[in-house]
């Protein structure tokens, strides 16, 4: 019983701590930033995930004003990156045909202070699942409010990183 014990002791000791991921009021931001921005490099589906986080971000009360300006100290630069979108088929029927899709959207938050880099949320992935109908265009147009509310879900997930520092 005392092993038991033990062992579920040392379990929850050595939890990764994702459940804690957005709570709290620690964040990877260095001291004495007050001005930070929101870019990427990239085209497509990352243009639309950086207005998403620009959105939640001006949202944010304690987090440093968003600014142009990318020189000294005091400003960080959060960049989107390595953003990638794929829709594949998950399941088939009897004959072949796909009857199941998934939607995968994933991305890298990283944060650079005087062109160094400080901070990588790591891979930030958001996933659905989209069902085969009769009509293709009703599949489209799931596909199409999935990855919507996809991009949304992938933009507090990456901010939860890095107000957590999960």
């Amino acid at each position: 019983m005392i092993f038991r014990l033990l062992l579920a002791a040392t379990l929850m000791l050595t939890s990764c701590g994702y459940h804690l991921v957005g709570h709290g009021t620690m964040t990877v931001i260095p001291e004495g930033v007050t001005t930070a921005s929101l870019e990427t490099m990239e085209t497509g589906n990352a243009k639309i995930l950086l207005s998403e986080l620009q959105y939640l971000w001006q949202k944010k009360n304690n987090l440093p004003a968003l600014s142009d300006q990318k020189t000294g100290a005091e400003h960080v630069t959060l960049r989107i990156e390595n953003v990638t979108v794929s829709f594949v088929p998950a399941a088939f029927d009897a004959s072949g045909l796909a009857i199941q899709y998934r939607l995968n959207i994933s991305g890298v938050l990283n944060m650079y202070q005087q062109d160094a880099l400080i901070w990588g949320s790591g891979v930030v992935m958001e996933s659905a699942d989209i069902f085969e109908g009769s009509d293709p265009s009703a599949t489209e147009a799931e596909r199409s409010r999935q990855t919507e509310q996809l991009n949304q879900e992938w933009a507090k997930d990456a901010l939860s990183r890095l107000r957590s520092g999960f």
